[in-house]
């Protein structure tokens, strides 16, 4: 294309849609009459049916030359005449110089001339074609969240729509209630929840009226519809004489899909001070939509990728206080952005400390409840998979406090990791378990800066430090969270689940399995796991107890399988600067640094007081 074609179409906007039915030697017949607030453009089509729509307050401000009147593409594409009134200023259609206008048509025979006459429109538009049907006796109206009125002597209620209340409510036609008496079918379309558009609705009575509920869509009906792919259809059935309630509640159910009805439906069980079912419409709306994407989808799950880039960590606690912090801190600097963490019978103000992470919005606490005799760990697991934000987070995984992922592709962050691996669900890293390396005395310092002594690379002398752990995609096919692996009850479909490698785990782990097999790869990323850290703080971890295996004694047998220090391991020493620079960004919280400070206070006082004791020292 030349330049002086590319100016030539610089200049000229882009012509409405109407101009190729009424430009000269278009295939339609018609005219455009203009005034001072209103445009009537009229397109005569074969069909002998014609729509006559009047636009709502969202368009009033639109001065582009390509405007169209309110279902224009609609009645094209249905192949249907059509008279479009075209609003140029909020007057609700109270312009004396526009109904004069609409009433010489009726009185030129203009709507006698179809076999059937639609009006129709939306909250302004809809009080006007409620109230412009009289000109046409017998003609049909399809009303979206009208207004019958603004006569404050009429409706005094209403309070909405100020400049509309100012005009001159005496003209003819004023009142849609009153002049729908010799039409067909009237279909008042509302949302039944909306209590200004549910008084307008109740007052538009009779043999031909038709109430049709359109639960949560507030006042926004077309756009309610036209979100879940209804709207042309209710159009449709409407301008045919085919509207029915069947019909209508039939397309209605495409509702469930939409967030705009479960924001509503939540929000009406949140009014009635019924949190807990507001919750339950979540979950189940989630839970419908991934079931809905699942059938429909003829990718496999890994070709699945969100856009809420959460990755959340799902954790349990108990007097971790001391090294919390620089675990939160290292889990964010790799890519990590939500903790979930779950903490029962604290006494070194663990709790105090997750609870302020969740006042700085960089943690959820929550008070881990369980019966007696039941794991703390698989209690918490199960409820966190049960809320919105885990399961709506694209990446999920179980990890304790003493568990770091070091990941040895790109820079060492999740993001990395993924690239790495490529198309999957979900991948499973190995323990690489490190011992205290001969480390007696607890001192307050980074873990990662104490301990570099692990077992060997490949290492299966004892079954303990074979443990992985499992990222994950959740998706309908995983019904429960396991400390180690994603769990299944029925058809896995085409979940696609590797090792750290890259290599496609076996089958029998959707099964079971808590640890890894021998042929597992480990090229991208390890699960540092230290598990005992220093003998004076495995008492202490020995006192607090197990958070799964409740009955079994964290004694000399778990010490002799946990700490093994045959090899020196510093190749998370890259990780390292931007943990603590991290660490640093969450000490500039005075309240965050002072319970860190209890924290480490107490454990040291534990420390003392379990040493002090005949028993216990002797154990150490």
């Amino acid at each position: 294309m030349s330049d002086e074609q590319n100016a030539s179409t610089e200049d000229h906007p882009p012509l409405p849609l109407w101009v190729a039915d009424l430009m000269p030697g278009g295939p339609g017949q018609g005219f455009l009459r203009k005034g001072r607030g209103h445009t009537l453009m009229h397109v005569a089509r074969k069909k002998p049916i014609l729509l006559v729509t009047f636009d709502n307050l969202s368009n009033v401000a639109d001065t582009s030359p390509e405007r169209v009147p309110w279902a224009f593409k609609f009645a094209q594409d249905l192949g249907i005449s059509h008279l479009g009134v075209m609003a140029h200023v909020k007057a609700w259609y109270r312009d004396s110089d526009l109904i004069d206008q609409m009433q010489s048509l009726a009185d030129e025979g203009f709507f006698e001339g179809y076999d059937r006459v639609v009006f129709a429109g939306t909250s302004m538009g809809g009080f006007a074609a409620l109230a412009f049907a009289a000109l046409a006796p017998g003609s049909h109206v399809l009303a979206f969240s009208p207004q019958t009125t603004l006569d404050t002597d009429i409706v005094p209620w209403e309070s909405r729509f100020w400049s509309g209340r100012r005009q001159n409510w005496s003209l003819p036609l004023s009142d849609g209630a009153e002049t729908i008496r010799d039409c067909g079918k009237v279909h008042v379309i509302y949302d039944p929840y909306n209590d200004l558009d549910t008084k307008h609705a109740e007052r538009v009575q009779g043999d031909n009226v038709q109430h049709l509920r359109c639960f949560y869509a507030n006042h926004k009906t077309p756009v309610f519809l036209r979100r879940m792919g209804a709207l042309k259809s209710v159009m449709e059935l409407g301008v045919l004489d085919e509207l029915t309630p069947h019909r209508f509640y039939s397309l209605l159910r495409a509702r469930r899909t939409l967030p705009w009805y479960r924001g509503g439906l939540a929000a009406y069980f949140e009014r009635k001070d019924r949190p807990e079912m507001a919750k339950r419409v979540t979950t189940a709306f989630r839970a419908a939509n991934r079931a809905d994407a699942a059938r429909s989808r003829p990718v496999t799950f890994a070709a699945r990728r969100l856009s809420n880039d959460k990755r959340t960590i799902v954790t349990t606690m108990k007097n971790e206080g001391p090294f919390m912090l620089e675990w939160v801190a290292y889990n964010r600097a790799i890519g990590f952005t939500d903790f979930h963490i779950y903490t029962n019978d604290c006494a070194d103000g663990t709790d105090a400390i997750a609870l302020r992470l969740e006042e700085l919005g960089l943690a959820r606490h929550t008070v881990n409840r369980f019966r007696e005799g039941q794991s703390p760990q698989r209690a918490a697991l199960r409820k966190a998979y049960q809320l919105d934000d885990v399961r709506d987070s694209d990446w999920v995984i179980c990890a304790d406090c003493d568990e770091f992922l070091n990941i040895s592709a790109g820079d060492g962050t999740l993001d990395d990791l993924f690239d790495a691996v490529g198309d999957t669900d979900a991948i499973s890293f190995v323990w690489r378990t490190f011992g205290n390396g001969g480390v007696r005395a607890y001192r307050d310092d980074f873990i990662l800066n104490q301990f570099h002594w692990a077992a060997p690379e490949v290492y299966h002398d004892k079954f303990r430090a074979n443990g992985l752990k499992t990222l994950f995609r959740p998706c309908d096919a995983v019904t429960r969270m396991g400390v180690h692996r994603p769990k299944f009850d029925g058809e896995v479909g085409d979940f696609v689940w590797r090792d750290a490698g890259g290599q496609i785990m076996p089958d029998e782990y959707f099964k079971a399995g808590w640890a890894a097999h021998r042929n597992i790869a480990t090229d991208h990323a390890r699960l540092h796991h230290y598990a005992v850290r220093s003998a004076d703080s495995f008492l202490v971890k020995r006192d607090r107890g197990r958070t799964n295996h409740i009955y079994i004694e964290q004694g000399l047998e778990y010490w002799a399988d946990m700490n093994l220090s045959m090899v020196e391991d510093r190749s998370i020493a890259p990780r390292i600067p931007a943990m603590e620079a991290e660490f640093a960004r969450l000490m500039e919280d005075p309240k965050l640094a002072r319970l860190h400070k209890t924290a480490v206070d107490w454990h040291a006082g534990k420390v003392a007081a379990l040493k002090s004791d005949p028993d216990w020292a002797a154990f150490q």
